[in-house]
């Protein structure tokens, strides 16, 4: 659709009257670039962000502009890439540093925008004057690259829960309006950046992003879903009036990001599209029955994980709306993070062991190997070994050579803290309340859903989305609340937000043991049982680790003199921490021949015996 309304692209003039860089020709823009000192990040940024900026104000043909941007351009791939690996990764409050290596990127991929923007804005205005090249593909190029770059400006926002700049959305749809007034955006694009191959499929890939809840995804995930868009946004039409099908809209002439459509109040005017993500949805529920139950890999560095592909379609394909209205509230909360920490809080402050074997259980020497591959023991191998497993223990105070033994010709030291992560121990050196601290944070706002939290630089900065949380309201209170971190957002006056959501309002400690078909038992892990709560309909769940549970695995549940078998049915959540399974419990032949032994079968037995 061709719009009568005028583009409104923030172009800089071109009033420098020298550039002092290099003599602005191709094979001089080859020199200065191959000068550039590679292995000094800062130094290659710096220098070209000077260029660049200089470039946007400097009078030159269209053509030769965009040839001494792709000169430029391989340089400008590796500075932003070492500079994000400063500054993802990073705790919550990030430290000034990689703050400034994030500011030092954005303001990149603004100026490489730019460029290629007024490259595109001046092959349309002077397109009679361009001779070597066609000026249609040219702007075409153009507007496609100046997208990638903003594009990449968004992500980067998201990816530091930063509100996105002013201006920044508004310059990617009017990137947009004017590849559709040119009608460009559908042409395919031939080029080496691995990216969408149009404009319209640049541009949906971040408009999409930003319909998957970006604040609730960690930083690897939003990377995931950003790669795995460049080839599925193509299955994504954008439509002008009067056409309605489609669950989010967008205005060209706002700086917003996309919006639900049935929420929107303002008319439906000509500059107005809609997002239809039908077929999109259909292909990822496709997807996460088959090939991608297991995860999709992209490349070595970059994957999705399966339950990236159920986020996905929930969010694309169905509307979201806060189910509890938020109250101002400023109260303290008691916070500890992750479920090691909730485990033992939940426990009574009581250690795993502890808890599955009493508070005065000592593991012999055969057990303390944890998970180590080359010091778990063996059951196929000498059962005899057994009998005296003092002795094939190795004491620290024993010599490494004995009697019939190879002399090493070195030892390796290891410290205390490393030995218990081997061993997985807990390590000695910290008492319970160093491994898992409580914490006293700041409430912002609560509704019978969850909490929101002020986070500052004294908390946990590891702490992620997708992490679990146990908390309570009082300090000297019991019982602890079982929640996640559903999101977090950076203001712009420099205070973090978190969001938690809770799961249940108790919870029990267990360790599970996965039953093998073999009939042999994994070591016991951390669980979390959340009881079911009839009032609200929800059943009872299991929280296990990430890693090893699947449907329809078999459990045995333990805790002293106690045990259940379970077995895990639909998996009902996941995130990069955990794994929520709903469950039905099974019953042992012990238990059914307990419940059947009662006194009818006994005088049936006896009369039998009195016939004989």
């Amino acid at each position: 659709m061709v719009s009568s309304s005028p583009i409104k692209l923030r172009i800089p003039s071109q009033d420098l009257q020298q550039f002092t860089h290099f003599p602005l020709e191709e094979m001089a823009a080859k020199d200065w670039a191959r000068s550039l000192p590679v292995t000094n990040t800062l130094s290659v940024a710096g220098q070209l962000s000077r260029v660049l900026g200089d470039l946007n104000r400097v009078a030159l043909a269209p053509e030769k502009r965009f040839a001494i941007l792709e000169i430029l351009l391989p340089k400008l791939e590796v500075a932003s890439s070492n500079l994000s690996r400063r500054y993802l990764n990073q705790p919550l409050v990030m430290p000034e540093e990689p703050r400034q290596m994030a500011e030092i990127a954005g303001s990149l991929f603004t100026l490489t925008a730019t460029a290629y923007t007024i490259v595109a804005a001046e092959a349309i205005q002077v397109q009679d004057s361009i001779r070597e090249t066609n000026p249609a593909r040219l702007a075409c190029e153009a507007i496609r690259r100046a997208v990638v770059f903003s594009g990449r400006r968004i992500l980067q926002a998201f990816q530091l829960y930063r509100p996105v700049q002013l201006h920044d959305w508004l310059t990617l749809h009017q990137l947009y309006a004017l590849a559709e007034g040119q009608g460009l955006e559908a042409l395919p694009v031939k080029d080496d950046d691995e990216g969408a191959e149009t404009i319209a499929g640049a541009y949906l890939q971040v408009l999409l992003l930003s319909c998957c809840k970006p604040n609730q995804l960690r930083q690897s995930d939003l990377a995931a879903i950003y790669r795995g868009l460049q080839g599925w946004s193509s299955l994504v039409s954008v439509e002008a009036p009067p056409s309605e099908s489609g669950i989010f809209k967008i205005n060209l002439d706002e700086d917003q990001a996309p919006v639900y459509s049935s929420l929107s109040k303002e008319p439906r005017g000509p500059q107005c599209r809609f997002l239809n993500t039908d077929a999109l949805v259909k292909s990822l529920e496709e997807l996460r029955e088959g090939e991608g139950r297991s995860g999709i890999r992209f490349d070595k560095d970059i994957s999705l994980p399966p339950n990236m592909l159920d986020h996905m379609v929930v969010s694309l394909g169905s509307m979201s709306l806060r189910n509890f209205s938020r109250t101002e509230a400023s109260n303290p909360l008691w916070v500890s993070i992750g479920l090691s920490a909730a485990h033992f809080h939940l426990a009574g402050e009581r250690l795993f062991e502890q808890l599955l074997f009493g508070s005065d259980y000592i593991p012999p020497v055969v057990d303390r190997v944890g998970t180590n591959p080359f010091l778990q023991h063996q059951e196929s191998g000498d059962i005899w070994q057994k009998a005296n497993p003092e002795e094939d223990f190795i004491r620290e105070d024993s010599p490494l050579k004995g009697e019939g033994e190879v002399d090493l010709e070195h030892q390796v030291e290891l410290d205390a803290a490393t030995m218990a992560e081997l061993l997985e121990q807990e390590d000695s050196q910290l008492t319970p309340e160093q491994r898992y601290p409580v914490f006293k944070v700041k409430m912002v706002n609560a509704s019978p859903g969850g909490y929101c939290l002020e986070w500052d630089e004294t908390l946990p900065g590891d702490a992620r989305t997708g992490d679990i949380v146990s908390l309570k309201e009082e300090e000297e209170r019991q019982e602890w609340v079982i929640a996640v971190i559903r999101w977090v957002s950076q203001l712009e006056n420099a205070r973090t937000l978190v969001g938690l959501e809770l799961l249940s309002p108790r919870a029990k400690p267990y360790g599970a043991l996965i039953l093998q078909k073999t009939g042999e038992k994994t070591a016991p892990m951390r669980v979390l049982l959340l009881p079911e709560i009839k009032l609200v309909g929800q059943p009872h769940t299991v929280i296990t680790p990430r890693a090893g549970f699947r449907e329809g695995q078999k459990i045995k549940l333990v805790r002293e003199d106690e045990e259940h078998y379970i077995q895990l049915q639909r998996l009902v959540t996941t995130t990069g921490s955990f794994a929520q399974f709903d469950f039905r419990y099974i019953k042992q032949i012990s238990q059914v021949l307990e419940q059947n032994s009662g006194a009818s079968h006994a005088s049936t037995y006896d009369s039998v015996w009195s016939k004989i």
